[in-house]
């Protein structure tokens, strides 16, 4: 029997990805992996006889579930509520819950129990392990799961959580990660146990994960999307512009899809993954906090520094939620994205660890390791310490001259001090510290020589990737014009701040746009010392942002034609530039123009420039 067409199923991106990640899902239950089969076989085929036949199931089965997708799409797939008795437990008794899941224990527990939640609320102690069941919420510290081999939708080299935005049935993880990274797999060895910090962090996006979906089956969506805009627009404001952004969202619909897709356009550093459901997005939370410390321990730089605050101000907006309250929004400030859990920064005095942690009062420092320090992972804390320590030293956290000790180090990160003695000998290496005999690293200091020394490099280096890019055509530009646009926009802001760093960028999207793995990457690192450089010296931009985009637009202009000469003699005329700036804040040296021009050479003249011409 072949069977009469049915009406037929069209599925949109959004959609097709969910419903092929419930049919690969361990945690999803077999029903739904079933109905989603048939949807996703129905799109193929026109008839419910066909689907039947494919998946063994009679087509009755078939026939349901098309008729039910067709009405309601993917909610009419979830399970629906059932003749009987009433709810006992209403969906107010169950925010109540989770909120209070937020609030500190009560007595001397770090965490709640069934119990202690049961005698808070009036609930019965099952009720109340079958709501947090429900909504994935694990109060207390326990072994964190493990996805071996699996990918995560979010990158490796995360520096930080940086922003949360809460509009159910929205919410919008930020977080910000090192350009280029690869995507997060899962390399940890079983039974990790998982420490309370990272615990209360976990939590506190479970239950924000957990609230946005309760709240959001009744309101639906806004339609506005204007305070979701804002939120970006504040990230793209107070992340560094040498970071990528990664959101992790769930709950967008497709016309929230479509205002994030329109203003990623103009932001490249942006990239958003929408997670199909509920239980996909704290899958990813639980996956970021087990392979990536740097969120979940208060031992190293991160969000957990801003937990409590955080996890204050989320409980407080819980607690007063109406349809009509607005959206929850919280951005990371700049100068919170290093501090500590006191937002000092490094400790970096010579005393031991016992006394370090004896002095820091009132919060609570474990001497928990943040970062496993096995042969397996060795490699991994290694990178993540040389990742730090350089972001510190770009940002100023050090001065100059100034001694990088490993014991005030290895005790503020919470781990041993051969990785940090390996991270220091990685960072004397690309010249951001400088090795003293028996001592350790320091800071270097900034004189004439230094600088002379990194531009010369710097303007050679420069001049190939502007010949390189230049013969590559229109279409490899996109990146170079982007970063252009953030110059422009901050000049046009008079961001004094922000022009500096959108500044390095666009010279760093035009390295990395060339295509030369070893040119490129010495760029960066030489663009790494030079933020060090103006970080100590303290420069500032506020008088130069129009020359700024001016340089640059005419750069981009000679690449976009063609004309890989003439934008590296543009190069050479801005570098020139900012060596005679960066000397002239030095009080005890001078600009040697004679001495510049023998270790960096003359710029090619014009075309048809007078002095070009034969006398």
């Amino acid at each position: 029997m072949v069977g009469r067409p049915r009406n037929p199923v069209v599925l949109t991106d959004t959609e097709r990805a969910a419903l092929l990640k419930w049919t690969r899902s361990r945690t999803c239950s077999q029903a739904l992996a079933l109905r989603a089969q048939i949807v996703l076989c129905c799109e193929h085929e026109s008839t419910n006889t066909a689907v039947a036949q494919s998946l063994g199931i009679s087509r009755d089965v078939v026939g349901k579930w098309r008729s039910r997708f067709l009405d309601q799409r993917l909610d009419g797939l979830h399970e629906q509520p059932r003749p009987g008795r009433p709810r006992a437990v209403d969906d107010d008794a169950v925010a109540t819950v989770l909120v209070r899941t937020l609030a500190p224990a009560p007595g001397a527990r770090h965490a709640w129990s069934t119990r202690s939640m049961a005698a808070e609320t009036g609930l019965s102690q099952t009720t109340v392990n079958r709501i947090w069941s429900a909504h994935r919420i694990h109060p207390a510290p326990g072994s964190s799961p493990r996805r071996a081999g699996q990918v995560s939708l979010l990158p490796a080299e995360i520096h930080d959580v940086v922003g949360l935005f809460l509009d159910p049935p929205m919410r919008v993880l930020a977080v910000s990660a090192t350009p280029h990274s690869t995507p997060l797999r899962d390399q940890r060895p079983a039974g990790r146990s998982v420490d309370r910090r990272r615990a209360e962090t976990r939590n506190l996006f479970a239950v924000a994960n957990a609230f946005a979906s309760l709240r959001g089956v009744t309101t639906g969506t806004s339609g506005s999307h204007a305070p979701l805009r804002e939120f970006l627009e504040h990230l793209d404001r107070t992340v560094a512009a040498s970071m990528n952004v990664h959101l992790l969202a769930g709950g967008l619909d497709e016309s929230a899809l479509r205002t994030v897709d329109e203003w990623q356009h103009g932001h490249p550093r942006f990239r958003c993954d929408n997670a199909p459901d509920p239980s996909s997005w704290i899958d990813e939370i639980d996956f970021l906090l087990a392979n990536n410390p740097l969120p979940g321990h208060e031992n190293l730089f991160g969000f957990a520094a801003s937990l409590t605050k955080v996890r204050n101000d989320v409980r407080a907006w819980c607690s007063t939620w109406t349809p009509r309250t607005s959206p929850y929004s919280w951005a990371k400030s700049p100068r919170a994205l290093w501090s500590g859990a006191a937002n000092r920064g490094i400790n970096n005095d010579s005393k031991s660890v016992s006394e370090t942690a004896s002095e820091q009062t009132g919060h609570d420092l474990e001497p928990t390791s943040a970062i496993p320090d096995d042969s397996a992972t060795a490699s991994g804390t290694t990178d993540r310490v040389v990742h730090l320590v350089r972001e510190a030293l770009a940002t100023g956290q050090y001065h100059a001259g100034e001694r990088v000790k490993e014991a005030p180090l290895a005790a503020r990160l919470g781990v041993s001090r051969g990785p940090i003695r390996e991270a220091l000998r990685v960072l004397a290496e690309e010249g951001m510290l400088e090795r003293l005999p028996n001592r350790g690293a320091a800071v270097p200091d900034v004189s004439a020589t230094n600088i002379l020394d990194l531009y010369a490099v710097r303007a050679s280096l420069g001049a190939l990737v502007m010949r390189r890019v230049a013969v590559l055509g229109h279409a490899h530009l996109q990146p170079v014009n982007a970063a252009l646009a953030e110059v422009r926009a901050a000049a046009r802001n008079s961001d004094d701040v922000r022009i500096g760093e959108a500044d390095l960028c666009f010279q760093d999207a035009i390295a990395r746009t060339a295509n030369l793995p070893q040119a490129s990457s010495f760029f960066e690192r030489l663009t790494m010392r030079l933020r060090m450089f103006i970080s100590v010296l303290r420069l500032g931009y506020a008088e130069a942002g129009d020359l700024i985009a001016r340089e640059n637009a005419t750069i981009f202009d000679a690449l976009r034609n063609g004309d890989g000469n003439e934008a590296a003699r543009l190069w050479r005329v801005k570098v020139e530039r900012s060596v005679r700036y960066m000397v002239a804040q030095l009080p005890r040296d001078h600009f040697d123009p004679d001495l510049w021009i023998t270790i960096a050479g003359k710029p090619n003249p014009r075309p048809g420039d007078p002095r070009n011409l034969p006398r």
